[in-house]
């Protein structure tokens, strides 16, 4: 697991979305959920100069913090740093409100409606259409629920609990099976 993590953040880090794409996340040692390989897309084309337009991977960051919290009891947002519920509300917000997004240009960020894509500080994250249903992909390839931080409660809280429930009585939001198993063979 070691070697495959770093060189998939070496590929990040270098801005070598395909390479990552096509040639490291096939023999990831651990299923690698749909929505990884449509935020990779996303980078392809819209992160090509990666000293001004570098990938905020967030959707493989919950996939690591996944692993960590299944493995070691981690609580995500050491790596991912953005509450997914919080981006999702200022990208709903900015999508919504002229003035609120005007604010927030001012304040350095920048949106990209076509692509469905906000920038801040740490890059550009892609929101997509799906942007609950591929937190909840990796939530579902892991088989963990990610437990957020919850001041001052001492114990973590899962994000998107609301989506979660409507959905309870209905189809499962997540599609395991999109999700690419790095052990399996290509034919």
């Amino acid at each position: 697991m070691s070697l495959w993590l770093q060189a998939a953040t070496k590929a990040l880090q270098a801005g070598e979305y395909e390479h990552l794409r096509v040639d490291i996340l096939p023999h990831a040692p651990i299923r690698i959920p749909g929505c990884l390989l449509r935020e990779l897309e996303f980078a392809e084309r819209r992160c090509r100069d990666k000293a001004k337009d570098q990938l905020f991977p967030i959707r493989f960051l919950w996939l690591m913090e996944a692993n960590e919290q299944r493995m070691f009891g981690l609580s995500p947002l050491g790596r991912s740093l953005h509450h997914p519920e919080k981006l999702l509300e200022l990208w709903e917000r900015a999508s919504a409100d002229v003035q609120y997004r005007r604010e927030s240009e001012a304040a350095g960020f920048r949106f990209d409606f076509t692509e469905k894509a906000v920038k801040l500080d740490v890059g550009w994250i892609y929101i997509g259409e799906r942007f609950v249903e591929d937190f909840l992909e990796v939530e579902t390839t892991l088989g963990v629920e990610l437990l957020f931080p919850n001041p001052p409660a001492s114990e973590g809280r899962p994000a998107f609990q609301e989506f979660k429930q409507r959905k309870a009585g209905g189809e499962s939001p997540a599609e395991p099976g999109a999700a690419v198993d790095g052990n399996a063979r290509r034919r």
